[in-house]
């Protein structure tokens, strides 16, 4: 059954009245996420901060790399061949 209800310093109001078999009651309530006011160092250790970060530099630094002339390209091998040629077969469908 879905109720409405309103949160206010820690305690929900249903905003129909209901009435409840037991006392004490396990509710699943969702929360819009604008309304959560919590800082990402709440939720996780400042090691995972720091290994994410170091990942998102890393990541930017490949993402933003200058891409090789072609003429300095690797030949392709035998698989990227064999590849190129199966998604070309796909196309062709």
């Amino acid at each position: 059954m879905q109720v409405e209800a309103i949160y206010e310093n820690g305690k929900l109001e249903f905003v129909k009245p209901l009435k409840l078999k037991h006392q004490r009651v396990r509710l699943v309530v969702t929360v819009p996420d604008e309304e959560v006011d919590v800082s990402l160092r709440d939720l996780v250790s400042e090691e995972v901060l720091l290994r994410a970060r170091a990942m998102r530099e890393h990541l930017d630094a490949v993402r933003d790399a200058p891409l090789p002339p072609d003429d300095a390209l690797p030949d392709l091998t035998p698989k990227q061949i064999d590849r190129i040629k199966a998604f070309e077969l796909r196309e062709d469908r």
